[in-house]
């Protein structure tokens, strides 16, 4: 069986579900348990998602303020 793709959105999802199971008057201990450890795995995952976005938003602003810095300003002959 192949592993379904990461989705954040989804995850959110998903933790607004154990959220209002967690809210619930008839849940037991154990299923309390549970749906922690599942939402604390969840909220993991966000985080790590969430951290790798934000670095490759850094390398690709960097990339771009490079390549503005090469650009020769307007009026001036690049090959001066």
């Amino acid at each position: 069986m192949a592993k379904s793709k990461f989705s954040i959105e989804d995850a959110f999802t998903e933790l607004n579900e154990i959220i209002s199971e967690l809210s619930g008057d008839e849940i037991s201990l154990s299923d309390s348990m549970n749906l922690y450890k599942k939402g604390i795995k969840l909220l993991d995952k966000c985080a790590q998602t969430l951290d790798k976005t934000e670095k490759e938003i850094i390398i690709l602003q960097e990339g771009q303020n490079e390549s503005v810095n090469k650009r020769p300003a307007s009026g001036e002959n690049p090959e001066n």
